[in-house]
């Protein structure tokens, strides 16, 4: 059946390949670049940003140089609709959540292709913001809202498409080097070194090669982490040759290795990632068919008080799609994807393997009216353990004048049990403390989780001024999570007694949530030297089974940056971010409600020469943290320095 369904995606590639073969196949070159530098491609359209119905957000290469960051994360919380969430369990870690949906509720795409999603596989791990090297990006792509009509499973909250540098042109590269010192009370230092080259070797070859190196020290006390030691190391290659005007293969690589570890252990991972990926796409007038295969491998070990082992991961996906504008007023997009997973976990005297098929079949259609865009579309899963799901979207997009948009959407997005949770042999038997034994059962009777995602947005773009507002809810159905099934007490004789708890558990459909809210994004040209970018989200969320606010979902987050350019090829980057009230549960299962807290950064660079920059910053200038025990640890104030020579 797998290879059946491979063999259907070659031949929907093929026929449709064969049957607009009489099409115009010349191509103008530069203003093909062009228009597919204004697309926003993750949303399978032929529209610019403004006239897509889904609610949109681009970070581009210059917005990641202004930030510091240290990681993917780092990124995407300065955006609108996207706001951190804890519960890392002792590693200090804390996790991107769109419009305070789950972690997990979020597909990560590289370059469009499904990436692994190891956070359903290894409790609290944030790994999958590591996976590509932040010189390597060109842009990141973010939707907002189900996207299972197109992506299938995991797009339930939304989809970050990471997209790597493939410009045009002759040789360049850039080296950087930055090194960052905290002073302040359990501060961590950072460094960070990465190099890339690219262009064209040829006039039909094109290159590009990144590698990046970061270190951060863990911080922490004799009660525990409170953030995790980092040494990381990724690099990318890309090759894509041109066999003419209106077809090219390419291929892809990225490695990359992680080594996290906690304050004084006993708590390390090593997390080794390797995805590879080969592709053709052809282009008529009114024709373009695409074919890719990616594997994607993260094999992680463990060593820990409660497991020792690994946990391995691996996903081989085949996509054929096409994309035709050959019927009037219409764009249509219709593909086929195959993938199949497979999970293994090693240690403590268990070893277990599982694996799955899956199969996607997508049809999407923009029908353009004039002043109304309409888009429809659906996508069918048809996994080989939970059966067939459907997944529609419908939007809508009024044009009010060239300037004013008033979009209106509805989507409706799915994600299976992972392989692990949704099998009733795995058995996960850990001893957090010595009198203590919990243990967590696989269960083959669970469902998929499913959302439903409904947002009304207005927009405006104007020559000084972009401003967008939206209005959402999503409604979160048959949310897995582990319930209690058994507790066994046993006394340990002595003196005094003790007791020994066996407490077994069972992944279960047991949770329905609903998340409310707004957000706004504007950004506003003062001149040409300085510009302002200012969002808020607000969330209202509740967890319908307790009747409680859903935990680290900050009711209030605020983001305001001032870019400037001055004389002498300074230019400065100001930032404030305000993250308001939210609930967590502590050590003693007790529900608590942390204070708002808002962190200062600042940022100077010079150009020394066209191609040298160096820059200095301070990220946390009012080094702010909180208590002990509240949601999450906060990086103190950092100071830093760095250089970057472009060529």
């Amino acid at each position: 059946m797998y290879k059946n369904s491979l063999f259907a995606s070659l031949a929907l590639a093929i026929v449709s390949s064969t049957a607009f073969a009489q099409s115009d196949t010349t191509l103008e070159s530069s203003n093909e670049t062009k228009r597919l530098d204004e697309i926003f491609v993750s949303t399978k359209t032929d529209k610019t940003q403004e006239d897509i119905s889904a609610s949109v957000t681009v970070i581009t290469a210059q917005d990641i140089e202004k930030l510091n960051a240290t990681d993917i994360k780092d990124v995407l919380l300065k955006s609108a609709g996207m706001v951190e969430i804890g519960g890392a369990m002792g590693n200090g870690g804390t996790f991107v959540s769109i419009r305070g949906t789950r972690e997990t509720d979020t597909l990560f795409l590289i370059d469009g292709k499904r990436a692994n999603n190891t956070a359903g596989y290894i409790e609290s791990s944030n790994f999958q913001y590591n996976m590509v090297p932040l010189d390597a990006i060109e842009r990141i792509e973010i939707i907002k809202g189900a996207k299972s009509s197109i992506y299938g499973s995991d797009a339930m909250g939304g989809v970050v498409n990471i997209i790597t540098k493939k410009d045009k042109r002759a040789l360049y590269g850039s080296i950087d080097v930055k090194a960052g010192n905290s002073s302040a009370e359990n501060g961590v230092d950072k460094q960070s070194y990465s190099a890339n080259i690219g262009g064209n070797i040829s006039e039909k070859l094109y290159m590009f090669l990144d590698v990046n190196k970061t270190n951060r020290d863990a911080t922490g006390n004799s009660n525990g982490t409170f953030l995790e030691g980092l040494d990381s190391t990724s690099g990318i290659t890309k090759l894509r040759y041109d066999i003419d005007d209106t077809q090219n293969i390419y291929a892809s690589y990225i490695k990359g290795v992680d080594k996290r570890e906690d304050y004084n252990g006993p708590q390390t991972y090593k997390v080794e990632r390797d995805i590879y990926t080969f592709g053709y796409e052809k282009v008529f007038d009114k024709f373009g068919v695409g074919l890719d295969y990616t594997k994607a491998k993260t094999d992680t070990k463990v060593s820990s008080s409660v497991f020792n082992g690994t946990h391995d991961l691996e996903t081989d996906t085949l996509k054929a799609e096409a994309k035709i504008s050959a019927i009037d007023y219409n764009y249509i997009v219709l593909g086929a994807e195959a993938t199949k997973e497979e999970y293994s976990r090693n240690g403590m005297n268990l070893s277990q393997n599982f694996d799955r098929k899956i199969y996607n079949y997508y049809i999407q259609d923009e029908i353009d009216l004039g002043d109304f865009i309409f888009t429809l579309g659906a996508n069918l899963d048809d996994n080989d353990k939970y059966g067939t799901q459907w997944s529609p979207n419908a939007g809508t997009v009024y044009k009010i004048d060239d300037k004013q948009r008033l979009k209106l959407n509805y989507s409706e997005g799915f994600k299976a049990p992972t392989l692990k949770q949704g099998d009733g042999g795995y058995v996960f038997n850990e001893r957090p403390i010595p009198i203590m034994n919990v243990i967590i059962l696989g269960n083959d009777d669970l469902k998929p989780e499913t959302s439903k995602s409904y947002e009304l947005a207005y927009e405006f773009y104007g020559e000084d001024t972009t401003f967008k507002a939206a209005l959402f809810r999503t409604d979160l159905k048959d949310m897995i999570e582990t319930r209690n099934i058994s507790t066994q007490r046993t006394v340990i004789p002595g003196f005094p007694p003790k007791i020994s708890i066996v407490s077994t558990n069972q992944y279960s459909n047991i949770e329905k949530a609903n998340i409310k809210g707004f957000e706004t994004d504007l950004k506003y040209d003062f001149n040409e030297n300085h510009t302002l970018n200012a969002n808020y989200t607000f969330l209202k969320t509740e967890d319908e089974s307790t009747n409680e606010e859903l935990e680290y979902r900050p009711k209030h987050t605020f983001n305001l940056g001032l870019s400037s350019d001055f004389a002498w090829g300074i230019s400065s980057y100001l930032s404030a971010n305000y993250i308001g009230t939210q609930y967590y549960t502590d050590s003693n299962n007790t529900t608590n409600k942390s204070s708002g807290y808002a962190i200062f950064n600042a940022q100077i660079s010079k150009k020394i020469t066209n191609d040298l920059t160096v820059r200095i910053g301070v990220n946390n200038i009012g080094d702010k943290k909180f208590d002990d025990g509240e949601p999450y640890y906060l990086e103190r104030r950092l100071a830093y320095v760095g250089l970057n020579y472009k060529f």
